[in-house]
């Protein structure tokens, strides 16, 4: 309950019991007025009765004792009014006695509770008794001189000195409601019911009342009872302090006080200065009791606190011991090694991890050095660390180690000053070996900047590199370099085979090199080379000689490459990064329309070929939809009768009325792999044409058309070339694919199988550009070859080299033996015509005999022959 509503019930208690009463003095008859006055008197301690008896029952300890008292009161108040009504032959003076020692137990346990509760100085009880002392003895000096004999005969010293109790307490309960909070509910309303008994025994002892004002007093002592015994509705606390032993105490002092105040009234007489003397020994009694329990209550705490000291103490030596072990468990079990050393190093103490990692027994290692496993370069830095550690803070340190078995280590000290009394007594070093870990930091390091195919720098180094030179202004060379016929080589024999030419590139790469030059892979077949000096000749010398005209051993092949360059040197041909690869990059292009296999320096008007390369590149992407993309025949025929026996199906491009030449686009279409799309126009073009001309009673015995390397390679060719037989029923010997000699010579079962494939369809097959290549002629016995074709290249030098004539001889005996058609390309003179047919070549095609002509041009040229 709160304080504001506890301010407004008890008030109402007492005021509305007591004028209850007061309205049946008043209202009653005369006649009525003692039996209605008894029968309230007798309901409301009833009532009040059974409320302590109630809280007796249900409460313990302290509360228990006080409403047993209650009710004790309360029964001798009801046996009191009772004997006055009835006349009962039970003496009344006996059962106010026996009510006042049952209240003043109550009263002392209440007061010396409160004291146990929070503890008050004896001075403050030592004033409330002498200001107690001093009002008594006034009113009985009052008293006695003012009415004399009268007083002295009415006045007994026990009933003074229970008004001089009363008043104590009244006091002192006053003093501790103001200061305790605890359970202050409870103690106020004992408080204000004592109060008001006491107030009641007080008026009805000192002055002698009759009539209304005797009944007065009773109404004011039954509301107080009653207030009283209600007390345990409002207890507030479980606080229970009082102990079953120290009740007897109570009821001892009680009775020894109430013994004195009998023997004090009989042997003592009235005077001033008998009363003051009985009632000085009674407060020296109240006064020798309340310092006895303060003195219990110390004894008792300074009990409790020991034994609470001792329960710390033990509970704390306990968690000590459980911490040394915690502590040994961590050390002596730690994952990690640990090692305790003093402050020069000698190794005090060590865990099981620590002794294991070095090959010895813990007991060989203490005693020894930390310094000594820390190999000599490292010895240095780590006794200055173990210096600075005095300072008292902690340190890591990177050192290098040798165990036992002469297995080099690092490891991470972490170095922890060991602090006893404000001073730094030892070293705790926990080891981590981060030896993978530096490992892996090298290998992440050595692939972050390194191509993981080649083991070349990769375009991050080469990038930090090119710039370092940039940001310093030093001069350098810039080598763009691309493979050529890279792209085949994939297609033909799969990407391991690529992969494995790449990583022996990259050797080779490797010890071309001089120490001022350095070589990175940009991506796929693209490599850079950066040298720190201005001889260009030699390096590229140096390059092709070593890099990249030497054949390749690959998969029981031999592969031949070759590396078109592109050069940019710094700062004549750019200024930043950016700009030189640009450069570098058309110079690199440049060198492939060349011809391929050449080098060349960056020019400004290259920039002028990049733009023409960007048209043909997009206009590529459009040229088969917009019909730009023709086909072209160029006869082929025999010398001796000059009648047509074949065509060679070409491919011509025609953008915005200007023929852009095949030797621009075809490679740029094999760069972009249009040259899929384009090849399987061709091939339709071809069937169709073929079938047009079978059906027109056009004889034309061959058709030839290239096959570039991805075609062969595709793995629906044979589905597409099926779909088409089906749809244009053709005589297939009368179509030619040529295979370029680059793709034929490998022997790969890839190659073979293929092969193997069209010939079961009946198609033929001609080697174009015979002996342009480095290759093995065992393929030509290998391989179901039906024609070889003798290049341009050979034929144009017959006139001029006659190393070319032997070659070109050989070339065609060889093919007679093996039983193989030829046709020469290129034929342009009489004298090439005439040599040819000398040695055995009757089949040719050149500028000699027609050029490539449109379809309807050819159909006429070839009627015409034909008349």
């Amino acid at each position: 309950m709160s304080s504001h509503s506890l301010r407004q019930s008890v008030p109402a208690l007492l005021v509305g019991t007591f004028f209850l009463g007061l309205l049946l003095i008043v209202f009653s008859p005369y006649a009525l007025r003692e039996t209605s006055l008894f029968a309230y008197l007798i309901v409301v301690t009833c009532i009040a009765t059974l409320f302590s008896g109630y809280a007796a029952v249900t409460h313990r300890g302290m509360r228990r004792y006080i409403h047993t008292l209650i009710t004790a009161g309360n029964v001798c108040f009801i046996t009191y009014v009772t004997t006055l009504r009835y006349e009962v032959p039970v003496s009344s003076d006996l059962m106010l006695f026996s009510q006042n020692f049952f209240y003043l137990i109550m009263a002392l346990i209440v007061i010396t509770q409160s004291i146990e509760i929070r503890t008050l100085k004896l001075r403050t009880f030592d004033v409330f008794a002498l200001f107690s002392f001093l009002f008594v003895g006034a009113l009985h000096l009052y008293f006695y001189v003012s009415q004399g004999d009268v007083y002295r005969d009415y006045l007994n010293g026990f009933e003074e000195q229970m008004v001089l109790v009363s008043l104590y307490m009244v006091l002192a309960f006053l003093y501790l409601n103001r200061i305790v909070t605890s359970g202050q509910s409870f103690r106020i309303l004992l408080l204000i019911g004592i109060l008001g008994f006491t107030v009641a025994s007080i008026v009805n002892q000192v002055v002698a009342f009759g009539g209304i004002g005797h009944d007065l007093v009773h109404v004011l002592q039954v509301s107080s009872i009653f207030l009283i015994s209600l007390s345990f509705l409002f207890d507030e606390t479980d606080e229970d302090v009082l102990i079953h032993d120290s009740v007897f105490d109570y009821i001892i002092y009680s009775t020894v006080v109430m013994l004195f105040m009998l023997a004090s009234d009989r042997l003592l007489g009235t005077s001033v200065l008998d009363s003051m003397i009985a009632n000085a020994v009674l407060l020296l009694l109240i006064r020798q009791f309340v310092v006895a329990k303060q003195n219990a209550l110390i004894s008792h705490r300074l009990h409790t606190v020991n034994t609470d000291l001792e329960t710390a103490v033990t509970t704390k030596a306990h968690q000590l011991e459980i911490r040394e072990q915690q502590y040994r468990s961590l050390f002596a079990y730690h994952a990690e090694p640990i090692f305790l050393f003093d402050l020069d190093g000698e190794v005090l103490s060590v865990n099981e991890a620590g002794s294991s990692v070095l090959g010895h027994t813990a007991e060989t290692l203490i005693g020894t050095n930390i310094l000594d496993v820390i190999e000599p370069k490292d010895r240095g830095a780590y006794a200055t660390a173990l210096h600075d550690l005095t300072s008292g803070r902690p340190e890591t340190l990177e050192v290098n180690i040798v165990t036992d078995d002469g297995t080099k280590r690092v490891w991470q000290l972490m170095n922890i000053p060991m602090i006893i009394n404000g001073d730094v007594e030892g070293i705790y070093a926990i080891v981590k070996d981060i030896t993978q870990m530096i490992v892996q930091q090298e290998q992440i390091l050595y692939q972050a900047n390194h191509d993981s195919l080649t083991g070349l720098h990769n375009r991050y180094a080469l990038q930090e590199q090119i710039e370092q030179l940039i940001e310093d202004g030093r001069p350098f060379t810039l080598m763009f370099s691309d493979l050529d016929g890279f792209k085949e080589i994939n297609d033909q024999f799969g990407h391991h085979m690529g992969d494995q030419l790449l990583q022996h590139i990259g050797k080779r790469l490797r010890l071309a090199l001089l120490p001022n030059e350095y070589a990175g892979r940009l991506g796929g077949d693209e490599f850079i080379v950066v040298a720190e000096h201005d001889d260009n000749e030699m390096l590229i010398e140096r390059l092709r000689r070593l890099v990249y005209s030497p054949p390749y051993y690959l998969g029981g092949t031999l592969v031949e490459i070759h590396a078109s360059i592109g050069i940019v040197r710094y700062p004549e041909h750019g200024a930043t990064l950016k700009h030189l690869l640009s450069n570098a990059d058309l110079a690199m292009y440049k060198a492939k329309e060349k011809g391929r296999d050449e080098t060349v320096l960056f020019a400004p008007e290259l920039r002028e070929d990049k733009e023409e390369r960007k048209l043909l590149m997009e206009g590529l992407d459009t040229a088969l939809e917009k019909g730009e993309i023709s086909l072209y025949l160029q006869p082929q025929v025999d010398a001796s009768s000059k009648r047509i026996i074949g065509a060679e199906a070409l491919m011509r491009w025609q953008r915005d009325g200007v023929f852009i030449p095949p030797s621009e686009f075809i490679p740029i279409a094999e760069e972009t792999g249009h040259i899929q799309d384009l090849g399987r126009w061709m091939i339709h073009e071809t069937f169709q044409l073929m079938y047009a001309f079978e059906q027109g009673d056009i004889d034309l015995p061959k058709l030839s058309v290239n096959l570039s390397v991805r075609q062969l390679f595709d793995e629906h060719l044979i589905d597409y070339l099926t779909t088409l037989f089906n749809r244009f029923p053709i005589e297939p010997g009368r179509l030619n694919f040529e295979l370029t000699e680059t793709v034929a010579a490998h022997h790969s079962e890839r190659v073979l199988n293929r092969i193997l494939e069209l010939k079961a369809l009946g198609i033929k097959l001609s080697i174009d550009d015979f002996g342009t290549g480095y290759s093995s002629l065992a393929y030509l016995v290998r391989y179901p070859i039906d024609e070889l074709k003798i290049p341009r290249e050979f034929t144009m030098q017959l006139e001029e080299n006659r190393e070319y004539q032997t070659v070109t001889a050989t070339i065609v005996a060889m093919a007679r033996q093996l039983g193989m058609a030829l046709v020469a390309e290129g034929v342009e003179t009489e004298y090439q015509e005439t040599f040819l047919r000398r040695i055995g070549c009757d089949s040719m095609q050149g500028y000699r005999y027609a050029k490539p002509m449109p379809l309807d041009e050819f159909v006429i040229f070839y009627m015409k022959q034909r008349q």
